[in-house]
């Protein structure tokens, strides 16, 4: 049987929690909402796979371009160029910039 080369391989330790962090999620992550403009971190919910980013920008900092759904547009700075991504509340936090 070939190797799997899907999105989530090798990512045992990026895409699992902590003992203490399972089970349901604080309403207040979901209900936040956020401003064309706004900085934040990309932080993926491993037990939501709804709107995922690739965990290749896990921990990356990105501004909110537009709300698209339930979703919101990114947009980061890549080396080279700049990317844009889709991703639901779950997966994103603000910025605490300072």
């Amino acid at each position: 049987m070939p190797k799997s080369k899907g999105p989530q391989r090798k990512s045992r330790s990026v895409l699992t929690k902590k003992v203490r962090e399972r089970g349901k999620q604080p309403l207040s992550r979901l209900l936040t909402t956020y401003e064309e403009g706004d900085k934040v971190i990309i932080n993926i919910d491993p037990a939501v796979h709804k709107g995922m980013p690739h965990k290749r920008y896990q921990g990356h900092v990105a501004k909110v371009i537009a709300k698209r759904g339930d979703a919101y547009i990114l947009e980061i700075p890549y080396p080279k160029k700049v990317k844009t991504l889709t991703a639901r509340p779950e997966h994103i936090r603000k910025h605490l910039e300072g």
